[in-house]
């Protein structure tokens, strides 16, 4: 299924508006480059059996009058979408037609190329010219799945996204040979592919960020592990309203029961009151605040996995101000005090969402010299980060900060960076 947004759909969009036959546009493509283009050209790239090459991307975007900067992006739309779609038949059990087996064999060459150009998968190179997959192979790339959950703290969006989908090609590729390790292969891609999702929605890209989340789910379902659904719907429940949002946590709840979860359970809480707080039910935010705490009580340090490590005391800390300030509590500047106690030097990207989240706290708590000074720190740590989650609470709190020539410069800092 074709991107709306990619180039196929973007380029007969384009000609028809123009009035223009493909036997043209390949003629006035040629004309641009000096030399002959294909006809068949035009019509292969709008039903993107082929996309278009870069040596093409300034003729195109000259011939239908747009900038080159929106054909790259259209381009790299479908690709991403191609990379989901083999992805998804992949985790198909069903998917065995003669057509899709030339298709997974070439898949496997195009993820042994992408393996053998980037650490830390190329060692797995040799794994990818259809051989069974075996012990050692699954657990390195179930480590390597780990490794970017510790990696996104620290690395902007626009470079995890890249090894993530280089990584993705290589699950892909394997998913077919993978025998008795199908399963652990199916978790670790259905835990890239919601780690590849929410730094799609870093980057602005939420069409890709939801297929990736349904790329998860099927994971989830093909593994018979609801924990990898769970990850998908905490990180989706950002991109939706309160009370879908709240469907959604809930729903992740459930497949995180029992041992093994008890950090799970504290972030799809912790989330859970915030949706509650934004929708007005006090009682429930409050119900939702306190079992995050208690289970995090009994969460070991570092959390149960992978995906839950970036979770520690200040986070949580930060969401019970997030909520907490929505409902005028009393307790939200004592809170407010401890989330900034227990946020670390090494607390790196989610430094701008607790120091956010803190200084509307103290904001609403009506301390505007300590919201003042906390805001800054947020300030300083978004513009190094460059966090979406950032932005959003600076926006959130220039919103807020009440009209004041002390608060002028701070306000204007943070549009500028918005």
């Amino acid at each position: 299924m074709m991107n709306p947004e990619g180039i196929g759909p973007l380029l007969r969009h384009l000609r028809e508006q123009s009035g223009r036959k493909r036997e043209q546009v390949a003629e006035a493509i040629g004309t641009v480059m000096g030399r002959e283009c294909s006809a068949d050209n035009p019509k292969r790239w709008e039903t993107e059996k082929r996309l278009p090459t870069p040596h093409y991307h300034d003729a195109i975007a000259a011939v239908y009058g747009i900038p080159v900067r929106e054909v790259r992006k259209a381009v790299e739309a479908s690709r991403q979408s191609r990379r989901l779609d083999r992805i998804g038949v992949l985790m198909d059990d069903d998917a065995s037609t003669e057509e899709d087996m030339d298709r997974r064999a070439f898949l496997g060459a195009a993820a042994l190329a992408a393996g053998a150009a980037a650490e830390p998968w190329g060692r797995l190179a040799a794994a990818l010219d259809g051989s069974a997959v075996d012990r050692e192979t699954a657990d390195s790339l179930t480590a390597t799945t780990e490794g970017m959950f510790d990696s996104e703290e620290h690395i902007p969006a626009r470079l995890m996204i890249a090894r993530l989908t280089a990584h993705l090609d290589t699950l892909t590729a394997l998913l077919p040979s993978a025998g008795p390790f199908r399963g652990q292969l199916a978790i670790a891609a259905g835990e890239a592919a919601a780690l590849a999702g929410w730094m799609s929605w870093d980057l602005g890209d939420h069409a890709a960020a939801l297929r990736y989340y349904g790329v998860a789910a099927r994971a989830s379902q093909v593994a018979g592990h609801g924990a990898v659904g769970a990850l998908a719907l905490g990180y989706a429940s950002y991109g939706v309203g309160p009370v879908r949002a709240r469907e959604m946590l809930a729903e992740a709840q459930g497949n995180v029961r029992g041992p093994g979860y008890a950090t799970a359970q504290a972030w799809l809480s912790a989330r859970e009151a915030e949706e509650a707080a934004k929708a007005g039910d006090r009682e429930g935010a409050v119900r939702a605040l306190e079992r995050a705490r208690t289970a995090f009580d009994y969460a070991p340090p570092g959390g149960e996995q992978a995906w839950t490590r970036f979770f520690r005391r200040a986070r949580l800390g930060s969401m019970a101000v997030s909520t907490l300030s929505r409902l005028g509590h009393p307790e939200l500047e004592a809170a407010a005090d401890d989330a900034l106690a227990a946020l670390g030097d090494d607390d790196a990207k989610i430094r701008c969402s607790v120091l956010g989240d803190v200084a509307a706290g103290y904001l609403a708590a009506g301390d505007v010299d300590r919201a003042m000074e906390v805001g800054e720190r947020a300030l300083d740590a978004t513009v190094q980060d460059d966090t979406t989650m950032g932005r959003i609470r600076l926006a959130e709190l220039a919103q807020r900060l009440p009209d004041s020539t002390a608060t002028v410069d701070l306000r204007e800092r943070i549009h500028a960076v918005v």
